[in-house]
């Protein structure tokens, strides 16, 4: 097999048959883009186009990933511009539109390849001589801190099992990731991304997929890197409201396993951050899943009514914290569902400055309407101003202590512990 590829990779360009488009969205980066694109420049297998698809980055920055692609000086590199940011599902469709290749893999920019990536996915297509119509995916593993998570999803579709079941309930972790697809192009463009949706944007279209074709063939090996460093990527800022509202307009794809397992796993887990139940009770998925599965989902309900009033504790306990120091202001520091349900839930009076994500862009990024930025950008006399500092972790406060020692010790004594 590895003799006939060496051969092929050699035929390949003399035939002028590109055999694959890599769309890669991006908006408002520069230096994980730069290491993604080392990524799938640094791949065994070579026959490939790119199309960057810059999706309305602010001038600056739009400016910067030019001029990076220009460094590469690699004509196979390609760069597409949305003169206004739509969302990733647009920067894909026009990536879409683009390839000229027979097959589309997608990259997230701030995730990475294995340099056998697309390899390993051509021996797929060799080996499985698959229809006109089918879907390949991969392991992936979670990268934060440095610290690689193990790999998912753990086994293969089931050749019957439908994408939702496989995604909710089989594997329990979610749709099938984006950097780790790659379809026809034919079945790309019929298929296409729904440019409605904000976030669960992969998993639509592996459901979409679903529909047209049972073929999804699996390579067991982790060939993505996902960088999950930062606590407020897409998929961490989107709300229990909206993934609700996304199994409504995809409600058809669900069998009640997979609907009970979504209801618990992404609407639920977000929902116990928003400090009230009545709201996440009253709709059709529970409904469903109440008279189709009832014991179970009531256990599901029982257990997340514990976490909200548990939440709900420790909000009190930093709101009680501030009212006896008479605090006034305060930052949060911490970018994830904490920080959130702090924002919604201290006394209105208090006023939240900033919210603080070592890893933040310095632009365009929001926690209900409050500002997230790196704490190096913030200035000591900034710092000075809050009354009060609220660690909303529950594993990293001894690394930011020290953090903030180094950097403004007075707050040392403003800390408050979520």
């Amino acid at each position: 097999m590895l003799a006939q590829m060496a051969v092929l990779l050699l035929l390949l360009p003399l035939s002028n048959m590109l055999l694959f488009s890599v769309v890669i969205p991006v908006f408002n980066r520069e230096q994980s883009l730069e290491n993604a694109l080392q990524s799938v420049i640094k791949q065994s297998f070579q026959n490939f186009e790119v199309l960057i698809v810059d999706d309305g980055s602010e001038p600056v920055i739009a400016n910067k990933i030019k001029q990076l692609i220009v460094n590469f000086q690699d004509q196979r590199l390609k760069l597409l511009r949305h003169k206004i940011n739509k969302n990733g599902a647009a920067a894909r469709n026009t990536g879409i539109g683009a390839a000229s290749g027979q097959y589309v893999c997608f990259l997230d920019s701030d995730d990475i390849w294995l340099p056998n990536k697309l390899e390993l996915v051509f021996n797929c297509i060799n080996t499985q001589n698959p229809s006109d119509y089918f879907l390949i995916h991969h392991q992936y593993r979670n990268s934060k801190n440095g610290v690689l998570a193990e790999a998912l999803p753990k086994i293969s579709k089931g050749s019957y099992e439908s994408v939702a079941h496989y995604s909710f309930v089989t594997n329990d972790v979610g749709g099938i990731q984006s950097s780790t697809i790659c379809v026809p192009i034919e079945l790309a463009k019929r298929c296409l991304f729904d440019e409605r949706f904000s976030g669960h944007q992969d998993w639509d279209f592996a459901l979409q997929v679903g529909a047209f074709t049972r073929h999804f063939y699996f390579i067991s090996e982790p060939l993505t890197i996902r960088n999950k460093d930062s606590d407020y990527g897409v998929a961490d800022g989107l709300s229990w409201q909206y993934s609700l509202w996304f199994y409504t307009q995809r409600a058809s794809y669900f069998d009640n396993d997979s609907a009970l397992h979504y209801f618990k796993r992404v609407v639920l887990r977000k929902a116990v951050f928003g400090l009230g139940i009545l709201a996440v009770i009253k709709n059709k998925l529970l409904m469903r899943i109440l008279l189709t599965k009832p014991y179970a989902t009531s256990k599901v309900l029982v257990s997340f009514i514990e976490l909200v009033f548990q939440q709900q504790r420790r909000v009190r306990q930093v709101d009680l914290a501030c009212k006896r120091r008479n605090v006034k202001s305060l930052m949060i520091w911490g970018a994830n569902d904490y920080a959130k349900s702090l924002i919604l839930g201290v006394n209105e009076n208090l006023k939240v400055l900033r919210v603080i994500d070592s890893k933040a862009l310095n632009s365009q990024v929001k926690i209900h309407g409050i500002d997230v930025t790196p704490l190096t950008s913030i200035s000591k006399e900034e710092l000075s101003e809050a009354d009060a500092l609220v660690l909303a972790t529950d594993n990293h406060q001894e690394s930011m202590k020290k953090d903030l020692s180094d950097i403004c010790p007075t707050l040392l004594s403003k800390i408050i512990e979520y």
